[in-house]
């Protein structure tokens, strides 16, 4: 990555904890929305990333909508 501001926030979890956490990052900085959920066999946690820019908030326009990650749920 070639800008300062941009970060790859991995978080894990308990699903629906894991996506609200997601969901909540994606309300502070213009970013992907929560995506690329993972399982590993036989492990309750899940993993979900987020691609944020920390230099912008979602008011900056750019990938943010307001139901991203909604495939999600």
């Amino acid at each position: 990555m070639s800008d300062e501001g941009l970060v790859t926030i991995e978080i894990r979890g308990l699903e629906p904890s894991a996506v609200k956490a997601a969901q909540r990052v994606s309300e502070l900085f213009l970013s992907s929305g929560p995506c690329r959920l993972r399982r590993t066999p036989g492990e309750d946690e899940v993993r979900v990333t987020v691609f944020a820019n920390v230099h912008q908030g979602p008011a900056d326009g750019g990938y943010l909508e307001e139901d991203a990650g909604a495939f999600l749920r």
